[in-house]
């Protein structure tokens, strides 16, 4: 497991029918040691406070796995970041990577706090209305970390294994539970009581109930 590319970037403006919004969608790699503090790396912003970033979406991480199938069905030779993400990972999938599961790269320590959710931001940077869709269709949806020590890290660094306190409450799981409505109750409740799971996905979870 490591880092396949490390990722950065500011706000900036997009037009998308007669829409401006703002993003960091479009980040870009860098080779430097970057510092890791509990809100992100320096260097690294998002435009959208409510909905990404803090201390519980620090770090945005996509398998590099994914990058071949979506670019067939994109028809675009797709490489990283092309999905926003500050990190880009080899080893590191949804179906296995359980919510709580702790690493360190570089000097820092990280925990896997909640799955990605797109929104249409990823679908105008890839001129697709349906890609959000397609990603928890899916189930490529990427995942955030939370910083449990901060340090620093480069590309090409090692993803060290740590703690995995709850192995069957993977990411992917927890995106297939959120989306189906008739989930099982006692499955909710587990996400829902998770302390390891993000507050909003807590929430949504405990609506659910």
């Amino acid at each position: 497991m490591k880092i396949i590319s490390l990722n950065l970037g500011r706000p900036g403006l997009r037009v998308r029918d007669g829409r401006t919004f703002s993003t960091s969608i479009n980040r870009q790699p860098v080779t430097e040691l970057i510092e890791l503090g509990a809100d992100g790396f320096d260097g690294d912003s998002v435009a959208d406070t409510v909905n990404h970033g803090g201390v519980d979406k620090a770090v945005c991480v996509y398998p590099h796995e994914h990058y071949a199938p979506w670019g067939q069905l994109l028809t675009s030779n797709l490489s990283p970041p092309a999905f926003g993400e500050n990190l880009t990972t080899s080893g590191l999938l949804e179906d296995d990577v359980a919510i709580g599961d702790s690493y360190r790269i570089g000097t820092a320590v990280v925990e896997v706090s909640q799955p990605r959710q797109p929104c249409y931001k990823l679908a105008d940077k890839h001129d697709e209305r349906q890609l959000p869709a397609w990603v928890n269709e899916r189930g490529w949806t990427g995942f955030y970390l939370r910083v449990l020590e901060v340090g620093s890290t480069r590309v090409r660094d090692e993803i060290i294994p740590l703690d995995r306190p709850h192995s069957d409450l993977t990411v992917a799981l927890a995106t297939a539970t959120l989306l189906d409505k008739s989930a099982p109750d006692d499955i909710v409740r587990r996400f829902a009581d998770l302390p390891q799971l993000s507050e909003s996905w807590r929430q949504w979870m405990h609506q659910r109930l």
